[in-house]
């Protein structure tokens, strides 16, 4: 029944056909939330308007801006009436899905990507006849689709029969108007003509149904912030029995406090300040908290805050299916597949299925990093990680790289789903759920693609059969059907299920509108997220949109500024914004700097503050008596006398870094190719002697295959050993002009290779030592063969004429002696550079003997089983590094040394 009160002055019945304006200044009652006031400036409109109709509330149908509108109006309607019936209730959607089911056509535009994207495709290849190459293909796709989305409502609201007279003078519009930019023009012109032809599911509205099944004699249209082009046209369709309530502006009650302002420093101090800011509205009671979507990057940090602090949250703008964690396992498994996978990639899909043991994929990206193997088919060639390869994997990954047509892709994607186990998780999973049904991979689900792809294959936009188009039976390569996934991925929204009544609702500014928040927190308020004239979605040009019926820029900011005005007039407002974004300052948007407190703006931080005493951190001095190192090498000795911290880390914890797969070659893969080299030449050449020529022909061929083997190549390891390469004439001569004065010839004594990468083995007291020898020549002597032991170097060359300065310090050729049994030898660093000069010392190799290795060797068997007995006692293992030694470390986080040092 109708409602028993007085009449306010601001609702007013509409004539036929006229458009609704701002609504007129409708005074705030004390103390009443604005919401309140508009649902009351509302729920009084339509009662007029049911008064003037004379007909039952109940035959009355109230279209409201949102969905989310539609219980606020029942509730406010319940609260203004306690007794008798209600007016509906609906959303434009709501009401079409009341009346009958649809089901687009094989053509139509379905706002679903999966089939948008194939008629898309079909109509460029129609039109453009296969000139623009495939990623010229896939971007004006991906743009047409958003086209013809953009240009949906519009189509909607024009009645089905008239939509192609509606079309034709603005096929000539866009076609006369750009015609320097074929392809802008034609992706309109394709746009407008896949809209207009389309059917969609509010068009049953347009029908007798509308008002025979729902028995609806009244239709009221409550405008929002921006007009809805099919409610305004369904409410001018049903002429006198239709009406449209315009959106009134209510005053702000100066007895509602005003806006908190707060100033952030960078994104994630905004963030942090916006999820304590709510949080603190909670815990005060005010519940739920509106949290305004603005920049959704920020929204989505502090979503992830909330929940950790344990608050329910409902998100209704929701984020890209692609960004889920669903998605991600899917595309790893299509990355995985391509022939050019990356060992990462491999190893990252690895890690997400439950088919293989963890500790099997351990070990396989162990072995992959020590052997710095970056690409997976340099794996399934390596004898090495060959037997460490999870079983059936490689048949998994070769079945998906074959083309195949798009059903058969779908079927089987499902099948290597199930084979790796994430198929369970992903159905189990609510976003995997959306992901599976999106992308129809449920059991028959892709035959409805199938009669996409074959209408459009049967008939062209002209009833002829379609040349160009494609049919079910076409086949997508690998790379054409992960696009396809991705683009479906990218044009799906998922929104999380939640249980019970949310803490917080996350929702953009403009469905503020009619929801009565006890509390407002709105982020992103800076000149980039909050700008007063927003950017019109799209390509099109401001003549367009204006033919077009598209909102212009001048809308949008009129719809910007009301919403922004009726967010101001929220009780228990928050207004967040950043001022420096990567470096850059970045200023408030202009209608923040607007308010009257913006100069002050100083809103207390929220958060808790904790004051903090400074603690200087003393010098770690551990022991660990019990886990002594086996054996020792060189350099884990030099470690100790280094820093005897730095032998407890990394010696004794067995803490070391993960190589990376991917790093580009650097000095070090110089080094171990270049000893690679020298090592396969002297095995192979031994004491021969073929001549100068024959060993620069031999060099470069095990130069070449040996970059090949250890993925150096730019196929495996990209330009990064270029530089390497570059030098390398010059290493080779450098060498072979050193080799010419080094070694025993037939007319000549000197010595000879023995051996190369020599593994031994020695004692020092109780101490076992190991080491890997570059190079033993033996030279002949009257006291018989010595052995000379040389170390290959690669650095620069003062740095190794540092090395053998002071005997005692050298630790690495000392320690290759001890290795050797022999009383008597020699022991050098071969240093091999690119480098050219007048002088000896400036050759591009230079042998750099020690001459006192003999007396160092024995001191460092001493000085070994010394050190080793104290650590074997426990004796503190205090960090003492200094200079060089801290600069590279690799224990320099685990010792804080800048830390104790700046104490």
């Amino acid at each position: 029944m109708p409602l028993n009160r007085t009449p306010p002055p601001a609702p007013a019945r509409l004539a036929q056909g006229a458009q609704p304006g701002p609504g007129p200044q409708v005074p705030t009652r004390a103390g009443e939330h604005p919401t309140r006031h508009q649902w009351r400036v509302w729920i009084d409109g339509i009662d007029d308007l049911i008064r003037q109709t004379g007909i039952d509330p109940s035959r009355a149908l109230v279209l409201v801006p949102y969905a989310q509108l539609m219980d606020a109006g029942r509730r406010a309607w319940a609260e203004a009436s306690p007794s008798g019936f209600s007016p509906r209730f609906e959303s434009t959607r709501n009401w079409a899905a009341s009346l009958q089911p649809f089901a687009p056509g094989p053509t139509d535009l379905s706002m679903d990507m999966a089939r948008d994207s194939l008629v898309a495709a079909a109509f460029i290849d129609r039109v453009a006849q296969g000139r623009p190459d495939a990623s010229m293909r896939a971007v004006m796709v991906a743009r047409l689709v958003e086209a013809a989305r953009q240009l949906a409502p519009i189509a909607a609201a024009v009645p089905p029969d008239l939509r192609a007279a509606w079309a034709e003078p603005l096929r000539e519009t866009l076609a006369n108007g750009l015609q320097t930019l074929h392809w802008e023009s034609m992706l309109g012109s394709l746009a407008l003509v896949w809209a207009s032809t389309s059917a969609y599911a509010t068009d049953v509205l347009w029908s007798p149904l509308a008002r025979s099944v729902s028995g609806v004699q009244t239709l009221i249209v409550l405008q929002g912030f921006q007009q809805d082009p099919l409610a305004s046209a369904l409410a001018r369709h049903w002429g006198a029995q239709g009406a449209e309530l315009p959106l009134a502006q209510g005053e702000t009650d100066p007895a509602m406090p005003s806006a908190v302002l707060h100033a952030c420093g960078d994104a994630e101090d905004e963030a942090q300040r916006a999820a304590a800011c709510v949080i603190a509205r909670v815990n005060a009671e005010l519940r739920p908290v509106a949290l305004v979507a603005n920049d959704r990057l920020l929204t989505r940090r502090v979503s992830a805050m909330l929940h950790h602090a344990g608050l329910g949250v409902r998100d209704e703008t929701g984020w890209k299916l692609s960004t889920t964690h669903a998605a991600a396992r899917l595309m790893s498994l299509l990355r995985a597949a391509d022939g050019r996978a990356r060992m990462d990639d491999v190893l990252d899909l690895l890690k997400q299925c439950p088919a293989w043991p963890e500790t099997q994929v351990q070990a396989l990206e162990q072995l992959a990093r020590e052997a710095g193997v970056s690409l997976w088919r340099s794996a399934l060639q390596s004898p090495r990680l060959l037997p460490a390869l999870p079983e059936g994997l490689s048949a998994l990954l070769e079945g998906l790289q074959p083309a195949r047509p798009l059903v058969v892709w779908l079927e089987s994607l499902a099948l290597a789903l199930a084979q790796c186990g994430l198929w369970d998780s992903l159905a189990s999973d609510p976003a995997g759920q959306q992901m599976i049904q999106a992308l129809r991979l449920g059991e028959g689900a892709a035959q409805e693609l199938v009669r996409v792809t074959d209408a459009l294959a049967a008939t062209a936009a002209d009833g002829t059969p379609a040349r160009t188009a494609t049919r079910s039976g076409s086949k997508l390569s690998l790379s054409g059907f992960t696009a396809w996934v991705r683009d479906v991925l990218e044009g799906a929204s998922f929104m999380a299920r939640g249980e019970g009544e949310p803490d917080v609702v996350i929702l953009p500014m403009a469905q503020l509108l009619g929801r009565a928040f006890a509390a407002t927190v709105v982020p992103g308020c800076d000149e980039v997220h909050l700008n007063p004239s927003p950017e019109p979605p799209g390509q099109w040009t401001a003549a367009q949109r204006e033919a077009l019926g598209l909102p212009t820029r001048e809308v949008l900011a009129l719809a910007a500024a009301q919403a922004w005005r009726a967010t101001l007039a929220l009780p228990q407002l928050d207004l967040l914004w950043r001022t420096q974004e990567r470096g850059e300052t970045l200023q408030a948007s202009p209608w923040v700097q607007a308010l009257s407190g913006y100069e002050a703006a100083a809103g207390a931080d929220p958060r808790p503050q904790r004051t903090l005493q400074p603690v200087a951190q003393p010098r770690p001095q551990p022991a660990a008596a019990d886990v002594l190192p086996e054996s020792l090498s060189a350099s884990a000795y030099q470690d100790l006398r280094d820093c005897p911290y730095r032998f407890f880390a990394l010696r004794q914890l067995r803490l070391v870094d993960a190589p990376e797969l991917e790093a580009e070659p650097d000095q070090r893969d110089m080094g171990n190719w270049l000893h690679a080299v020298l090592r396969t030449f002297h095995e192979q050449r031994g004491d021969r002697r073929p001549g100068r020529e024959a060993d620069r022909a031999e060099l470069n061929r095990l130069a070449d295959a040996t970059a090949e083997s250890m993925g150096l190549n730019a196929g495996e390891g990209g330009a990064g050993f270029l530089p390497y390469q570059a030098v390398w004439p010059a290493l080779r001569e450098g060498y072979l002009d050193w080799l010419a004065g080094f070694e025993a010839t037939p007319d000549r004594t000197g010595p000879r290779f023995l051996k190369a990468e020599a593994a031994l083995t020695a004692q020092a007291g109780p101490w076992k030592l190991y080491g890997k020898l570059d190079r033993v020549d033996v030279q002949d002597s009257p006291e018989g063969a010595i052995p000379f032991v040389i170390d290959y170097k690669t650095e620069g060359r003062p740095g190794t004429l540092e090395r053998v300065k002071e005997p005692l310090e050298d630790t690495q050729l000392a320690f290759y002696a001890a290795l050797l049994p022999d009383e008597n030898l020699r022991a050098a660093y071969l240093s091999i550079t690119d480098k050219r000069g007048d002088t000896v010392r400036d050759a591009p190799t230079l042998l750099v003997e020690q001459p006192e290795v003999l007396m160092a060797r024995e001191q460092l068997r001493e000085g070994l089983a010394r050190d080793m007995a104290r650590v074997a006692a426990g004796q503190p293992m205090p960090a003492l590094g200094e200079g060089r030694v801290c600069d590279f470390c690799a224990a320099r986080g685990l010792c804080r040394k800048d830390f104790w040092s700046a104490a």
